[in-house]
């Protein structure tokens, strides 16, 4: 079925077979592992992450036409939830050792990471995760101490987590194309003595 992207919902599918490959090797799954995919789209990237075998795979698409088509696609072997990311409280996915994909909508993807960020027990539910930000978030979320992007999202990222660059994503990658580039980012949880009161 051929789907047409929503602009309100800032879809711009993967379809860069290179790219998703790429995010594939990144991850090392274990038997144990549950692999979470925010904003899965059309499935282009879901498809080869199946191949990991996980022992669960969860996918979160706020699009009911998109989210019933991939329940028709996987069938039992994957569990859809039709709800948008930003009200969806990821603590109560009662799983561990989650690693968690996502193309996130640019418009939010900020929010998005910051909300996460803040959760009391991420490190206990969550490995690792590999995100798609518009390269000037990505950017912003990289900078060091005193480098003309460090700030807020810098600050609260390395609070909680090791952040290294995978590559940058040309715009073509993309279905429709966007205006910007875009930059894959893995987030390495990490020990920390103290939390926000």
């Amino acid at each position: 079925m051929k789907f047409k992207p929503k602009k309100s919902l800032g879809q711009n599918f993967l379809i860069d077979r290179n790219i998703i490959n790429l995010i594939s090797k990144a991850v090392k799954i274990s038997k144990n592992d549950v692999l979470l995919e925010i904003g899965p789209g059309t499935g282009n990237l879901t498809e080869k992450l199946f191949q990991l075998q996980p022992k669960k795979f969860i996918l979160i698409e706020k699009d009911f036409k998109l989210a019933k088509s991939l329940n028709s696609k996987f069938k039992e072997n994957v569990e859809v939830i039709n709800k948008d990311i930003l009200k969806l409280n990821l603590e109560k996915i009662d799983y561990e050792n989650m690693i968690i994909f996502g193309n996130l909508p640019y418009n939010v993807s900020s929010q998005i990471l910051s909300r996460w960020i803040k959760l009391n027990n991420l490190k206990s539910k969550c490995k690792k995760l590999i995100l798609m930000f518009q390269k000037e978030v990505a950017n912003r979320i990289l900078a060091k101490t005193n480098g003309k992007n460090y700030g807020r999202l810098s600050i609260l990222t390395s609070w909680k987590m090791n952040v290294k660059k995978l590559r940058d994503v040309e715009p073509g990658s993309f279905y429709p194309v966007p205006k910007v580039q875009s930059s894959i980012l893995e987030f390495e949880l990490i020990s920390i003595k103290f939390s926000f009161l």
